[in-house]
């Protein structure tokens, strides 16, 4: 049990990784306003970067 939440760990780590990638070549102001130092020392804030990011690019794809 203790090797499949490892697993998953590392997973959901590696999935994070790839989207502060995505999220830095979408928007590479974030590397200078602060996001950057967010999504390092806590992770999960990559979601909520990633979020508004996408909700701030919606209205200009209509």
């Amino acid at each position: 049990m203790v090797d499949i939440a490892r697993v998953e760990n590392e997973k959901m780590k590696s999935q994070l990784t790839g989207l502060r990638r995505a999220v830095i070549q979408a928007d590479p102001t974030v590397i200078v306003d602060g996001r950057f130092e967010k999504m390092m020392t806590a992770p999960i804030t990559v979601i909520e970067i990633a979020r508004e990011l996408l909700e701030s690019l919606a209205p200009r794809a209509n």
